[in-house]
């Protein structure tokens, strides 16, 4: 079994920790690469689900936003599709998460309504959902599978982030770190470009 001191210890900086692995459910899995590899295949089994097959059109609830995370990591982890109870580095105090979920739903709808900018209101969807950070781990991947199938929902070309290099200490990652702390301040000039750029890839 993985050790937490494994994988906390190759983290790229401003991930969160991986304080439990006790709910890992692959027993073969010893190292950090074995998790990711786990992982990414859980989640691209996910995205042929929600991206290849021909379905109708669903619209972001709560309930669909925590489906969404369990579909992705079921096989990984038991946690998978539960929100978190315990605070993170990163995140809402956890009482809150669906409290502020259910306001990221209103105010999407709120966006819409009033016709703010497509792309303004992907990277602040994606903003809002990676603050709140409702799960033990796998909140921004889960955030930007979200945003996609927001995108999608609207007929327009999803975002192809480079994910690769958001697991280590990249060029691209202090970017997108830096964006995201940006929209921290209510600046979202660098998230919306960097969702431009990588739609059009």
């Amino acid at each position: 079994m993985v050790r937490v001191e494994d994988i906390s210890g190759k983290l790229p900086e401003g991930a969160t920790p991986l304080d439990d692995i006790s709910e890992l459910k692959p027993a073969y899995i010893t190292t950090i690469v074995e998790l990711y590899n786990a992982e990414f295949i859980n989640i691209n089994e996910a995205s042929k689900k929600y991206f290849l097959k021909p379905t109708r059109k669903q619209l972001l609830t709560i309930e669909l936003l925590y489906r969404i995370h369990k579909d992705m990591f079921s096989k990984v982890w038991k946690w998978a599709g539960k929100k978190r109870k315990t605070n993170k580095n990163i995140g809402v105090d956890w009482h809150q998460i669906d409290i502020e979920l259910k306001k990221l739903i209103g105010d999407l709808q709120y966006w819409q309504e009033n016709k703010i900018d497509i792309m303004e209101i992907s990277a602040r969807l994606h903003h809002r959902l990676v603050k709140i950070h409702p799960f033990e781990n796998g909140n921004g991947r889960w955030a930007r599978f979200a945003v996609n199938l927001f995108l999608q929902n609207q007929g327009l070309r999803t975002v192809n982030w480079p994910e690769k290099e958001l697991f280590v200490n990249s060029v691209f990652r202090k970017k997108y770190i830096d964006a995201l702390k940006q929209a921290d301040l209510q600046k979202y000039d660098k998230l919306i470009a960097l969702h431009i750029y990588y739609s059009s890839m």
